[in-house]
C-alpha cells in the first residue's frame, strides 16, 4: 500500500498546506498515509486524509486527538516506518520524510494548544470547508 501512494507522490508534486497561516514541510500532504499504515483509529485516519486533500478547519480538540494518537503512534513504530518508506522511495531519505511528519503534527499540536479553532489551506484545493469532518452530513463552507 505505501508503494502505490508514495509513488504516485513525488516531492514536486506535493501541494503546500498552510494551518493556522505557519507554513509545513512539504511531507505534510503525505500524513494521510502515516495514519493508513500506522495504527490509528479509522477517524483519525479519515480525518487525515481529508487535512490532506482539502481547505478546512476543525475544533482543537479533535487536532490534538488526531495529531497527538498519530505522533505518538509514528514514535512507538519509527524503525518499522523508516523501513517502509526506504523500501518504496529510493529517492527521498525516509528520516526526513519522517522528520517532516513529526515537525507537521508539532506544530499542528502546538497552534492547536492556544486556540479553539484552526484552519488550514491546501494549494490548489478547490473549496474550502469549514468544517467538513464529521458524519452528519452538514457541511458549512467559506462565503
Amino acid at each position: 500500500m505505501i508503494d502505490k501512494h508514495m509513488n504516485a507522490r513525488s516531492r514536486e508534486n506535493l501541494k503546500v498546506i498552510r494551518f493556522d497561516g505557519q507554513l509545513l514541510p512539504t511531507w505534510a500532504q503525505l500524513l494521510f498515509l502515516a495514519a493508513r499504515i500506522c495504527p490509528v483509529s479509522p477517524e483519525a485516519s479519515l480525518w487525515f486524509s481529508r487535512f490532506t486533500s482539502c481547505s478546512g478547519g476543525d475544533n482543537a480538540r479533535t487536532i490534538l486527538k488526531h495529531c497527538g494518537a498519530l505522533r505518538t503512534s509514528i514514535q512507538q513504530h519509527h524503525e518499522w516506518i523508516l523501513a517502509e518508506i526506504q523500501r518504496s522511495r529510493k529517492d527521498d531519505p525516509p528520516a526526513q520524510i519522517l522528520a517532516g511528519w513529526i515537525y507537521s503534527l508539532d506544530t499542528m499540536i502546538l497552534e492547536a494548544r492556544s486556540k479553539k479553532t484552526c484552519q488550514w489551506t491546501v494549494e490548489g484545493a478547490k473549496d474550502a470547508p469549514l468544517h467538513d469532518m464529521d458524519q452528519g452530513g452538514i457541511r458549512l463552507k467559506y462565503v
